[in-house]
């Protein structure tokens, strides 16, 4: 976990050039107001490739801002500087804290995060990033869900109807998630 005063947030995917830049734009965007370094990799990257244009597009839509970065390798490095982890799927969850079994606590599904984030109390507030993945740690088997409702479907290579359906989802947990950081570090967040 970081050391400074800059909280961080990994989002993974598996080849880091379609759900992970998309939630890490997004999140970099709703997050923006505050210091928290967003960043985002794959379990099996496509190295150097440039987000698909469907991300690209989803995310200068959403934000007016464009996509930058380029498919990156996840690390055990880049696992252990984040405070908290966000993944697309159980399996990529898996694959994290196989890489480092020290991130079980921090490492979620993004709709596993966002429905955990909807159990915390509005006045519950906490002095860092990491604080707040504490605090959600222990609430995973409440908001427990299928393996199904946890996973946010690979839409690369499909029609254009599975990437409005993936990015949609993402969309909808960056902002529970965006809120609930927000409120809970007592610096409520634009709807």
């Amino acid at each position: 976990m970081t050391t400074d005063s800059i909280d961080s947030i990994l989002v993974v995917c598996t080849g880091n050039i379609c759900r992970s830049p998309v939630g890490e734009g997004l999140l970099r965007h709703r997050l923006a107001p505050r210091r928290i370094a967003v960043s985002s990799a794959g379990t099996h990257a496509v190295v150097g490739r440039r987000p698909v244009p469907e991300a690209i597009s989803t995310v200068l839509e959403s934000t007016g801002e464009e996509l930058r970065g380029r498919g990156t390798q996840l690390t055990l490095e880049a696992v252990e500087a984040a405070d908290l982890i966000l993944t697309m799927s159980t399996r990529q969850r898996a694959s994290v804290t196989a890489l480092s079994p020290r991130a079980v606590r921090r490492t979620f599904t993004m709709l596993e995060f966002a429905r955990i984030t909807e159990l915390l109390g509005d006045d519950e507030v906490h002095d860092s990033l990491a604080d707040l993945v504490r605090a959600c740690a222990p609430l995973r088997r409440l908001a427990n869900a299928s393996r199904a409702e946890m996973d946010i479907a690979d839409p690369y290579g499909g029609p254009p109807a599975g990437y409005v359906k993936s990015f949609g989802m993402i969309a909808a947990a960056v902002d529970t998630s965006a809120r609930a950081i927000g409120r809970s570090l007592e610096e409520p967040l634009p709807s």
